[in-house]
């Protein structure tokens, strides 16, 4: 059982001014950060995995005659998986300290969050959400041994907001008691349905994330809120809808002032796919696939960008290519099922001098692709694609770009 200590006093002076409402003392130990909180909340729950604790918390609170209390065995959130609640606040002096082999099991059960030493909070972090209420918030001690800046990544990865109420320096460490809340978008997409988010990636305008609605994975895109670029988020928006008619790109669902909803594509990237992939035929299905699709974009009068390297834009699902990203195109329709999904149409544009073809006619001809189709026994050679190229670029009809994919051999 984890005994009152500083970290435990420092957090105790914050709970006055945050314990209202439903109110969730987790890892309780003692009980005496439950019992500060019963003082001014409706209710209380202090959970522990320490039996122990839990019988000392009961007969402290018995004693007190503290009667808005409960005390139940949890780790973490898993009763709260059965038995689904929300809080106002929830109060957390996880176990923080980096592993130590020389400590004693039954103290590390108390002292240590892992390895490294902020393991627990991340498993913490990566659940709270989903039992907090809109505006609920969470107390939180830490030590600059879990690593401040780590902390600081985990809340961010999982859509809060923080700030720093309190310190404390001891021995050769310090304390910090942060307050935390849902991010604005974790509002939003909850009120929307959308559960369980968590950030995938920051790219250099915008920012994904992933989360659950219902039983389908789905992908949020929200423009980076620490740049400029204006209507970025609403241009891929708005071309997504119109590509999506034509069969292209992941299944929009739906956009909020800030951010668009789409399903999750499953996959390898375009050039992974090609790194790892052995087969001629099964490549060969999917650089054509591509293509179809580029060509239909071409049709539309629509550019996507970044074809010429498309790095991340092009998806590889189930050994069937998928287009993202139609911030600024224009589209026509592949297969009900596609093979491959286009990506991240943030530069879609409409225009009179599509070159969605001619810049895939790039990417297939570089050295690097080049020297990995030669391995699976293509045979074309980086001339013969430029010559086909340029004809289809002065006339892009459907014989001039039949006359690419028959390179393709």
């Amino acid at each position: 059982m984890y005994e009152p200590r500083e970290d435990t006093y420092l957090i105790l002076k914050e709970i006055k001014a945050y314990a209202r409402g439903n109110v969730l003392d987790m890892g309780t130990g003692t009980g005496i950060l439950a019992a500060a909180a019963s003082k001014t909340a409706d209710f209380v729950i202090g959970t522990d995995i320490n039996e122990e604790a839990l019988d000392y918390a009961r007969k402290a609170a018995k004693i007190k005659e503290i009667k808005n209390i409960e005390y139940i065995r949890s780790d973490l959130f898993s009763y709260f998986r059965r038995n689904s609640m929300k809080f106002d606040l929830i109060i957390f002096n996880p176990p923080y300290l980096p592993e130590d082999k020389r400590e004693p099991a039954d103290s590390a059960e108390a002292t240590t969050g892992g390895k490294k030493g902020y393991e627990v909070i991340e498993r913490f972090f990566s659940e709270a959400n989903r039992y907090l209420t809109p505006f609920g918030k969470i107390l939180i001690v830490f030590s600059t041994l879990t690593g401040k800046d780590k902390i600081h990544s985990i809340l961010e990865e999982y859509g809060f907001n923080y700030q720093k109420l309190s310190e404390k320096e001891i021995f050769q460490e310090t304390l910090f008691v942060y307050i935390a809340e849902k991010k604005d978008l974790i509002r939003s997409l909850e009120a929307n349905g959308v559960e369980r988010a968590k950030r995938l990636t920051k790219g250099r305008r915008g920012e994904i994330f992933t989360g659950r609605m219902g039983s389908k994975k789905v992908a949020v895109k929200k423009q980076r809120e620490d740049i400029e670029a204006a209507g970025r988020i609403k241009n891929e928006a708005r071309w997504l809808k119109v590509l999506n008619r034509k069969g292209i790109g992941p299944k929009f669902l739906f956009t909020e002032d800030e951010y668009f909803v789409y399903e999750f594509v499953e996959g390898d990237f375009l050039p992974d796919f090609l790194e790892k992939t052995k087969g001629k035929r099964k490549i060969k299905n999917i650089l054509k696939d591509v293509f179809r699709q580029c060509f239909k974009l071409d049709k539309m009068g629509v550019n996507k960008e970044e074809m010429h390297n498309p790095f991340k834009h092009v998806i590889v699902k189930d050994e069937k290519p998928v287009m993202i990203d139609s911030s600024s195109s224009k589209t026509n329709r592949i297969s009900k099922t596609p093979k491959v999904v286009l990506i991240d149409f943030e530069r879609t544009h409409a225009t009179e001098k599509p070159k969605n073809v001619t810049q895939f006619c790039q990417y297939v001809s570089s050295k690097k692709v080049l020297k990995m189709l030669e391995d699976n026994n293509f045979k074309y050679n980086r001339s013969q694609i430029s010559s086909a190229a340029k004809r289809y670029k002065k006339n892009m009809s459907e014989k001039n770009f039949k006359k690419i994919l028959k390179l393709l051999k």
